[in-house]
């Protein structure tokens, strides 16, 4: 219930009247239906001018200008920086992102005592670049365009190959033990996926608004909530990997305790690769014979969780616990 009244609201946000227009036959083989005159002089609209029309995937006949199938552009956003602690403005960057800004000014006297910490922070995004720096302003380019490779459904897969680099990384522990060098590079796979999470934010909250560009990304809504629910997901599953890689640093793969660790990070990275597997080529039965098992073995963690002892141990076997139920969160939302 919750997902459809999410899904209706996406699809009319503003709750606005729906129209009933009645269908006019003309001739033998045509039906005309005429078009609401607000729309027609919003849109700047005369006879003889063209606008696409196409079915999408439920079935509903959509009417769209072709000036709004393409990527509409954003606003320009000014950030001032005085009397503002970097978490803030930060957090102010963060949010013109993911609502496509088309430019992003920090701006203000105190900026250069701030200036190196904000083009760290900005460097971290996709899609943007500084074009224009001096002592008081900071101009950053949206240079991001929605199309099939910036599509939620390609990030997922992006995501989800970085984070099978990270379980290849960390099952590396259990033969040699994990180095500095190591957890830097597991560091720098949960920065990119990170990236890649706040840019499906960006993506999907532009097809929401504009839900005429879903045809170009292949995608309608239903699939967006499944998609938003997975990239959440795999975020939290990269973080985990990287919270094992801090705790391998300090243990010793060559005791005997670590041996049920061997098994039970074994275990999720096989489940992992193969929920995905299944969830590419839609195989539903394999999916429900994880959802079937999940309850089992996520008690089995809480069990085990209670017996350890080691702080090190019980970090991992945590952050294993937290891989698990996002697994479990995946499967389910595949399924709907």
């Amino acid at each position: 219930m919750f997902l459809y009244k999410y899904v209706s609201y996406i699809l009319n946000p503003k709750n606005k009247p729906m129209e009933e227009r009645r269908i006019v036959k003309s001739g033998n083989t045509s039906y005309i239906l005429a078009l609401p005159i607000n729309w027609i002089r919003k849109n700047s609209l005369n006879s003889g001018m063209q606008v696409q029309v196409y079915e999408n995937e439920v079935g509903d006949l959509v009417i769209a200008t072709k000036k709004s199938l393409t990527t509409p552009k954003g606003a320009i956003v000014t950030i001032k920086v005085d009397e503002k602690d970097i978490e803030t403005i930060c957090l102010d960057f963060l949010g013109a992102y993911i609502h496509d800004a088309s430019s992003i000014i920090f701006e203000g006297k105190d900026l250069t005592k701030i200036s190196d910490k904000l083009l760290g922070f900005v460097k971290d995004f996709i899609g943007v670049d500084v074009i224009e720096q001096s002592t008081k302003v900071i101009m950053v380019k949206n240079f991001f365009l929605l199309d099939k490779e910036t599509s939620p459904g390609i990030i997922i897969k992006k995501m989800d190959i970085t984070n099978r680099a990270g379980f290849e990384l960390l099952h590396h522990f259990f033969q040699k033990g994990f180095a500095k060098e190591e957890l830097s590079e597991l560091q720098r796979l949960n920065d990119q996926n990170e990236r890649l999470f706040n840019l499906s934010r960006k993506s999907t909250l532009k097809l929401f608004e504009h839900s005429q560009l879903m045809k170009n990304v292949q995608t309608d809504t239903l699939q967006l909530v499944k998609d938003k629910v997975h990239t959440q997901a795999l975020r939290a599953i990269s973080l985990s990997l990287l919270n094992c890689g801090n705790s391998f640093l300090f243990l010793d793969h060559s005791r005997s305790e670590i041996k049920p660790l061997k098994e039970l990070f074994g275990k999720n990275y096989s489940d992992y690769q193969d929920l995905f597997n299944a969830v590419y080529n839609k195989s539903s039965d394999r999916i429900k014979n994880f959802i079937k098992k999940h309850p089992r073995e996520m008690e089995e963690l809480d069990k085990l969780l209670k017996t350890l002892e080691d702080p090190l141990t019980i970090q991992v076997t945590n952050s294993l616990h937290i891989i698990r139920y996002n697994l479990g969160i995946i499967a389910q939302e595949a399924l709907m």
